[in-house]
This record gives structure tokens, sequence and C-alpha cells, in this order.
């Protein structure tokens, strides 16, 4: 594995990249157990004892259990009343069949990684590094409970870096409702009794179509998508159940309000014209658009110029799904920039799990940790470089440009 360039480098930071080559190799061992061996979302107990361990032994304090979630934790160094208090996330999580198709055998190790060289390298009175444990990403679930839980209190920034076939310091996320919409009839023979017979199933289907002429008016931007979860039991039996489920995604708060509206009144339009009763069940793992942090993403920006790495040409909206990180975003100044691991590749496939174990999957991962680390020192010994992301942090009435 080639170590980072470290020529022109002050002291300091030649000392930190220093310390993320020492460390490498245990990480990437630890991403390769993962890989191995995957865990789905709030089952990732094996993986979280890993992290905890590898944290523990570089002296980190570990609090497990946050949020109520068995896998989640916090692990601490440095001085609690130091100038800058970071948050690294480290999620740990994979998908059902394909396992880790998102790559966060690469980016949770990453973020241990960083810290550690963080720790080693940084006296504890500049910096407090704090690895927080994320479970249930693919969920949407595990960041959202912690947010709710008060976790990321005092934090001045937060970040992480993610596995991609892109390489850009600034990434936006979609917005994602979660909307079930279940329709009540009443069952009847299809063949022998139909007029007595609510036909649920047809206000499905009277909801899709609703939705498929709706999106000829929405803006760009917006996006729907659904599946029948329920269609009934048997051809020869009038529905009295049927079931979809959509997710609504947008870039901006107010369009993605809006598309949620209009959605319910197709549901509500469906249920009046087939004489059903509408439910509608809302999912635990929505998430709001991402709240961008410019200042914070130029800082990543400039440690990929040093380390003489080129982004990749594409916009911080392209590409991009949703994530429970949005959550975190709301609350602190929050980036997650891609590091490619190999091109023409597309999350949660097969293709990508097997790219994550690949040599460019492993420089992707010290890529990550090299940039967080380099970013994290340069909020610590730059206070204007602080001072230009706490002006645009959520609260600070300070408006962002997405793009």
């Amino acid at each position: 594995m080639a170590e980072s360039p470290k020529p022109g480098f002050e002291p300091e930071r030649a000392a930190l990249l220093g310390a993320v080559d020492a460390g490498a190799e245990e990480a990437l061992a630890l991403s390769r157990w993962m890989a191995a061996h995957p865990e789905l979302s709030l089952e990732e107990h094996r993986t979280s004892d890993r992290y905890v361990d590898y944290l523990e032994a570089r002296g980190f304090r570990v609090e497990r259990e946050s949020a109520g979630m068995a896998t989640a934790f916090t692990a601490h160094r440095g001085g609690a009343k130091a100038p800058l208090r970071v948050a690294l996330l480290a999620e740990m999580d994979a998908l059902p069949e394909i396992g880790h198709a998102c790559g966060h055998n690469l980016s949770g190790p990453a973020s241990l990684l960083a810290a550690d060289a963080l720790a080693r390298v940084l006296p504890p009175e500049t910096v407090e590094v704090v690895v927080v444990g994320c479970p249930a990403e693919e969920t949407g679930v595990g960041k959202r409970r912690l947010v709710e839980a008060g976790l990321f209190e005092g934090f001045h920034v937060a970040m992480m870096a993610h596995a991609s076939d892109m390489r850009r310091a600034h990434r936006l996320f979609l917005g994602n409702a979660k909307l079930e919409f279940v329709y009540h009839g009443r069952a009847a023979h299809a063949a022998a009794y139909p007029e007595k017979g609510i036909n649920a199933l047809d206000a499905v289907i009277q909801l899709f179509v609703a939705i498929g002429a709706l999106r000829q008016q929405l803006a760009t931007g917006a996006r729907i998508h659904g599946i029948v979860t329920d269609g009934g039991q048997a051809p020869n039996v009038i529905p009295e159940r049927a079931a979809a489920r959509f997710w609504i995604r947008a870039l901006e708060d107010e369009l993605l309000e809006e598309t949620v509206r209009r959605v319910r009144r197709c549901a509500e339009g469906a249920a009046a014209a087939t004489g059903t009763r509408l439910e509608v069940q809302e999912g635990e793992g929505t998430s709001p658009p991402m709240r961008p942090n410019l200042a914070l993403a130029a800082s990543y920006r400039r440690q990929l110029q040093t380390l003489a790495l080129e982004e990749t040409p594409h916009a911080p909206g392209q590409a991009i799904g949703s994530s429970d990180i949005t959550h975190v975003s709301r609350v602190v100044p929050t980036i997650h920039p891609n590091f490619p691991i190999g091109t023409q590749l597309q999350l949660h496939t097969r293709e990508f799990a097997e790219a994550t174990t690949r040599p460019s999957g492993q420089e992707g991962l010290l890529e990550a940790a090299r940039a967080l680390a380099l970013t994290v020192h340069e909020l610590a010994r730059k206070a204007e470089v602080r001072d230009a992301v706490a002006q645009e942090a959520p609260g600070s009435g300070r408006a962002c440009d997405s793009a």
C-alpha cells in the first residue's frame, strides 16, 4: 500500500499523514473483515464490538448504546474544553443479500483511522475528537435517533467520507418522505357478487395512474417512486385491503413539502373515486434535504488539493439519493464527501461490494482518512476557518447556496 505524499508538508501535517500510514494495515484488515462479515441495520453487533475494541486499544473513552441502540456508541479523545469538537461518523451496516454494497466497510474504518491519527498527533487542548458509531444508515433511522437524543449538541462540525466512483468535496442529498397508503374496501366473490364489493386494489391502481400524471407537472428535482405492497390474496375475491408504499424526494424543503401534499391529494382522490377508506402511514426512515456547509466543504477540498487529488467533474446534486446524515446537517455543520474506488460503479450492487475489497477500494479508504484528518487539522489550527464554518452553521441566520 502506497504511503501518502509528504514533501512540502509542514511538520505537524506530515506527522499526521505518517500516523495514517502507520495505522493503515489494521484499518484495512478491519475493512476486509467487515466485507466478509456483513451485518444488517441495528444488528451490527460484531462490527460495533470491533470498532469499540479498535478505539479502546488507542485510548478512546467509549460510551455504548447511544440513543438506546445497542450498536451505537461514542468514543472520545482530547480536551473537553478544546476550541474544536469534531464528530467523525463511522457507519457500519450492510445491505440484505449483497453485503457492503454501500461501502460502509471503507467509510467506517476511514473515520476510525483518521481519529486515531489525530489523537496521536494533535495536542488534546486543541481538539476533542469523538467517533460516533452510527448504525442503521441503510434503513434511515440511526442518525435520526442520535440527533433526536441530542447526541450532536455541542459539536462544531461532523464529517465522514463515502465510497463512490466520484471524488467530490461537496455532495448533497435529497430529502426523503416515506409514505404507505392503505386502502380499505369490502370483500366479495368477484364472479357471483361483484356489486357487493368495494375494490381496494382499484384504489391503488388509480393512485399509480394519478401519480403518473402528476410527474409531468413536477418541478425539476422532485422524485416519486413506489411499489404495491398488498394487492389482494386471490383473483376471485375482491380485495378488501390493498396498499402501496411511495418515497417522495427533493433537494429543497419547500419542494419536498409541496410534492408530498400533491401525492397525498392523489391518494385521497383515488379513495374518493373508488369508495374506499384511506389510511396513511408515515415511515420512520424519513429525512430532510441536506443542509450544505460550503466553508467546511472548501476546507476538505483544500486537503484534496494538497494531496494532489483532482475532483471529478460531478455536480453536488448529480447521482444522489438520500441518507440519514441530513438530520445531522440540520443541527451541526456537516459534510459527506465522496472518494473513488473505481469507475462506472453504482451503489447497492454486487459489483460495488466487490470493488470495496480491491486495491482501489483500499486506496480509497486511505484517501478518506488522510483528507478527513487534514481537514480537522486545518480547523483546529486556523480560527478563521472555524469562524467561516460557524457563519454557515444551522441557526446562524446565514443562508447557504446549495450549488
